[in-house]
């Protein structure tokens, strides 16, 4: 065994080898050791068990696959091609160059994150970026604060305004928000007792009405983000909701979800400001900004979510807050085709076929495609239910099955995910932003014959 034992390399002779060293890539030594030593660990334990010792070359061979799956696992640039513009699981909306801009141009150095410039005192990292969304809101008597996500902007205003009363929540609105969170665990973790009414499909106003107690503090209106029932249904507006609330002296609380302000865009936050107390939403999704969660309404309560102890711990990033920023002077300025996501969902559909086209004539060896009609989508938990028309590169190939051409291209630099679908792999270019396009043909003019 001990002889079995000695023909495992040292870790000095693998990190000097030269074709490890090309599959490190800009990992640095101590990442690289880590690594090996680990691999050799298993490796120790693989010939006690198979009394069996591989040979330099195989043991080469094996950890340069190690090192390029653990390579995987780093942030790294991705070509989305699915044609789902807010891809929870690509990052969401890309950023708009004016918000890179301003993050870099402050982040390199000090910038007046907490500190009143005027009266040299400490200030508050929320007061400009609350007085852009009061402006874009332009609604009287409000002002906003922000979060790091709306699931915590639901918790900060559950837990701020009605921590140890009921809130009154539709059935049908009781919704999984992604991740395995759902909205009844964030309305129990505030500390307030939910009082669920109606049915799934049918919640009506007189529900709301026969559910309201001495210890009923709000109403919660969940919009919809992420799914849409069809069919027999009944649901209450918030207008409805807003005058049962005003009539009983509860608050009206409304979680948007994907809150826009593009005008050619819904739910509006103003909108729903002029109805509820409260409105949350993200900042990633229809915004179209970075992760975010944003709680507007009537200054007073505001005021009150301010003094509660658990903003501290749901505070938004420094960095996260200079691209907010960024964005909402884009909006101000009404600078839409500056913000990547509406770019994207405003390409005329003949462009993106012309696109499709390009991508086809260019296809390598052992691939095969042709140009199909496909409906491209919001994501996100945003606009469910509603598609726009788009074109799509549809490719196959004669050497790889499906499941192992989309292994290929997810595992390829840049790495390209699209959507499996009638044994092919759909390429939607609208979610594909301009300057990627060479990157995705140089990948694509390589053909498969190298991973058949």
């Amino acid at each position: 065994m001990s002889n079995l034992l000695k023909q495992i390399p040292s870790i000095h002779r693998l990190l000097e080898d030269s074709t490890i060293k090309e599959a490190t890539g800009e990992r640095t030594t101590s990442e690289v050791t880590h690594i090996i030593r680990k691999f050799i660990n298993q490796l120790r334990e693989e010939i006690i068990q198979n009394q069996v010792a591989p040979g330099y070359e195989e043991i080469v061979s094996r950890l340069i696959e190690t090192l390029q799956a653990d390579a995987l696992h780093k942030f790294q640039t991705v070509i989305n091609a699915t044609g789902v513009l807010l891809h929870t699981n690509l990052g969401r909306a890309p950023m708009p160059q004016k918000a890179i801009e301003k993050i870099t141009a402050l982040s390199l150095g000090y910038f007046n994150l907490e500190l009143n410039l005027e009266t040299g005192n400490r200030g508050s990292r929320y007061t400009n970026v609350a007085n852009l969304f009061n402006l874009l809101n332009a609604v009287e008597e409000t002002d906003t604060v922000i979060v790091n996500n709306n699931a915590g902007a639901v918790l900060l205003t559950l837990k701020a305004l009605t921590h140890g009363h009921e809130v009154i929540v539709s059935r049908g609105q009781l919704v999984e928000i992604g991740g395995g969170f759902r909205i009844p665990e964030v309305i129990e973790s505030s500390g307030c007792l939910i009082r669920e009414v109606g049915t799934t499909n049918r919640t009506r106003l007189s529900d709301y009405e026969n559910a309201i107690t001495s210890e009923t503090k709000a109403i919660l209106l969940v919009h919809p983000s992420n799914y849409s029932i069809v069919g027999f249904t009944e649901t209450v507006s918030r207008e409805d909701l807003a005058r049962l609330a005003k009539e009983r002296g509860l608050l009206l609380i409304e979680d948007i979800g994907s809150g826009a302000f593009a005008p050619f865009a819904e739910p509006r936050v103003s909108t729903a400001l002029n109805s509820s107390h409260i409105v949350t939403y993200s900042g990633d999704k229809l915004l179209g900004g970075p992760q975010a969660g944003i709680i507007s309404g009537r200054q007073e309560l505001i005021d009150i979510i301010k003094k509660e102890p658990l903003l501290r711990a749901l505070r938004i990033d420094k960095l996260s807050l200079l691209a907010l920023e960024a964005v909402l002077e884009i909006y101000l300025n009404q600078e839409y085709d500056e913000l990547p996501l509406w770019s994207l969902a405003n390409i005329d559909p003949e462009g993106i076929k012309k696109r499709a086209k390009t991508w086809l004539d260019q296809l390598g060896p052992g691939l095969n495609g042709d140009i199909r009609p496909t409906l491209s989508t919001m994501g996100g938990g945003s606009l469910p239910g509603e598609t726009i028309p788009s074109w799509a590169l549809v490719i196959k190939s004669d050497i790889v099955a499906c499941d192992e051409l989309a292994d290929w291209l997810r595992k390829n630099d840049p790495p390209i995910i699209g959507k499996i679908n009638q044994n092919g792999i759909w390429l939607d270019p609208r979610s594909v932003l301009d300057w990627q396009d060479e990157a995705l043909l140089n990948v694509l003019r390589n053909g498969v014959s190298q991973c058949s």
